[in-house]
């Protein structure tokens, strides 16, 4: 079996172009994620460091590639209230927890 991204961690610091509703939904801010990730994935996590749990978190409901800024997507998303550990290997802003995992 192929293995899929379940969830999608980013070094967001400060909220950074997230947009809150009042009705528990939030928009991711706009990230360079290829789109097959995005269809696979089940769960966002916005994190200020690595070292920090995430402090903004939910599944993923939709994503839409985001007009503004051709290249990018952004998430729509039900806010959880349990916190993430950062998850993912490399140094970038973005790490991906795989089906299998």
């Amino acid at each position: 079996m192929t293995k899929q991204v379940i969830g999608i961690h980013l070094i967001c610091r400060n909220n950074l172009n997230v947009e809150d509703f009042s009705n528990g939904y939030f928009y991711s801010g706009y990230w360079k994620i290829a789109e097959r990730r995005a269809k696979t994935a089940q769960y966002l996590a916005l994190h200020e460091s690595k070292a920090e749990q995430s402090y903004k978190q939910g599944l993923t409901e939709d994503w839409e590639l985001f007009k503004e800024r051709p290249g990018r997507i952004r998430f729509h998303v039900k806010t959880t209230n349990t916190p993430y550990e950062w998850v993912g290997g490399g140094s970038g802003e973005k790490g991906y927890y795989w089906s299998g995992e």
